[in-house]
């Protein structure tokens, strides 16, 4: 047994009696995903104690040290990671791409979006025509359900939601849900209220909108926020069934401190004239969509697409961020602090910290309203802006934009 298999099975035997899962750890050391372009030869490093076997050639690889690996034609391929060698781990997809490019924004954006179903967001109680307080669907209904018939009828509004409890006629109604991608049946039994009409105690919610920033554009799809759009009551990730993009602008600026985020303050166009694009999906790594045309994203974005960069372009060191959180569009120098491959956070993936003196006179740092601001490195799009520390505006986290285009949750 070699000196690194003597010290990684050492450090196995400590993970085990210690309880910290050592499997899971190295799970997540190792991304389920690796993108390569065909014809390039690329460098990756897990140090991790493992082999990985391509499941068609054979072809191995050993992940303790930087290895390297090469596609000479498009195509997606599995890769059987086992530690130590014998002990099966996770599958990898590989997947052999194209250089791809797109066009970076880094303008605000107004977001609208339907759920795909009525979203509960909490239940509660009401006093019926007896004056006594009542909670119809306590214990019956939870937070993050989404209603999707009532009695057989199909709801897509909390308008038609309530006709349909209305005209129960005090009798009970049978509610579809859709819990956890799980589709079940329910029974309620509304109560005539002290107003005369029959209600079940359901807070719901059928739309959500807001302001953000767009990321990218290509002829295919754009791409905002580079983060979920989670429901403000719940904390739950909203699924849509369909949304709209439109044009925004900043108006105002609430400056970052420790401690208290700042934010932009800004305006939407939601008219029809005011719609760029449409929203096909939301996802843990951000919204996609397509927009009308190129011609439609805001005349200050300008329309020259550069190359996409993939996990393992990213380094540590000097990048840009593009933002017109000033009013005009701006690039922004930050230092990439730490890359981090794995997969286990992607919305954290790359740290990052504002140095140029402009955007932290102006906003302290990163601020609300900012996730999804592009990140170019060595002339390649390589990211997007997701979080900032609370405690320290002038540092972050950001996503691969590989990871945004490509969402593994898709």
């Amino acid at each position: 047994m070699n000196r690194k298999t003597l010290i990684a099975v050492l450090f196995l035997g400590v993970m085990i009696f210690g309880g910290i899962g050592w499997e899971e750890y190295y799970k997540l050391s190792i991304p389920s995903r690796i993108q390569v372009r065909s014809g390039d030869t690329e460098e990756f490093d897990f140090s991790v104690p493992a082999n990985a076997v391509e499941s068609v050639s054979g072809q191995t690889w050993s992940l303790n040290r930087p290895f390297t690996m090469t596609a000479w034609d498009t195509g997606s391929y599995e890769m059987k990671v086992k530690l130590l060698g014998f002990i099966p781990l996770k599958t990898v997809q590989v997947e052999a791409v194209e250089e791809q490019y797109a066009i970076p924004c880094g303008c605000p954006v107004g977001i609208y979006m339907k759920t795909d179903g009525v979203m509960v967001i909490d239940s509660g109680s009401i006093v019926d025509v007896s004056g006594n307080e009542v909670s119809p669907a306590a214990n019956v209904l939870q937070k993050g359900d989404y209603i999707e018939a009532v009695n057989g009828i199909k709801v897509e509004d909390k308008e038609l939601l309530i006709s349909q409890i209305e005209a129960c006629g005090g009798n009970a109604i049978i509610l579809t849900i859709r819990r956890n991608n799980e589709k079940i049946d329910v029974q309620i039994l509304p109560v005539m209220s002290q107003d005369g009409s029959y209600k079940a105690g359901i807070w719901v919610r059928d739309d959500m909108q807001g302001i953000g920033t767009l990321t990218y554009v290509t002829e295919e799809q754009f791409g905002a926020l580079g983060h979920g759009v989670n429901d403000i009551d719940t904390g739950q990730l909203v699924e849509a069934s369909n949304g709209e993009l439109h044009k925004a602008s900043i108006i105002g600026i609430t400056k970052g401190s420790s401690g208290n985020p700042g934010s932009v303050i800004g305006t939407v166009d939601y008219s029809s004239d005011g719609q760029i694009g449409t929203i096909e999906y939301n996802s843990e790594s951000g919204i996609l969509g397509s927009v009308s045309d190129l011609e439609s994203i805001p005349e200050d974005v300008e329309r020259v697409a550069v190359p996409i960069g993939l996990k393992q372009d990213a380094h540590v060191g000097k990048a840009y961020i593009y933002s017109d959180v000033s009013g005009t569009m701006e690039r922004y120098e930050i230092q990439i602090v730490n890359v981090n491959q794995s997969g286990a956070h992607s919305t954290k993936s790359i740290e990052i910290c504002i140095e140029d003196s402009r955007l932290l006179e102006l906003t302290g740092g990163i601020i609300q309203g900012m996730s999804g601001s592009p990140i170019i490195q060595d002339g390649k799009l390589i990211g997007a802006v997701t979080h900032v520390f609370v405690n320290d505006p002038t540092r972050g986290y950001g996503i691969f934009i590989e990871d945004m285009m490509y969402p593994m949750d898709k």
